[in-house]
């Protein structure tokens, strides 16, 4: 299943992916990309046992995008 996860989670029980109800757009514009730029990545691998999801408001992102403008 392709989803968006902090990088480096692979391979630990921590495993993170995140949740996506909160945005509309094409995944790979997805706004945590520039927010954080070296955390996160597509994947389309199957979930591991262990997966923990976050969450974040896209009004957030754009704040931190902004600032580091």
């Amino acid at each position: 299943m392709k989803h968006i996860r902090q990088i480096n989670s692979v391979n630990t029980n921590t495993y993170t992916i995140v949740l996506l109800n909160n945005y509309s757009g094409v995944m790979e514009e997805h706004p945590i990309f520039d927010a954080f730029p070296n955390a996160f990545e597509i994947a389309e691998n199957e979930f591991p046992e262990f997966v923990q999801y976050v969450s974040f408001e896209i009004e957030e992102l754009n704040t931190i995008i902004t600032n580091r403008q």
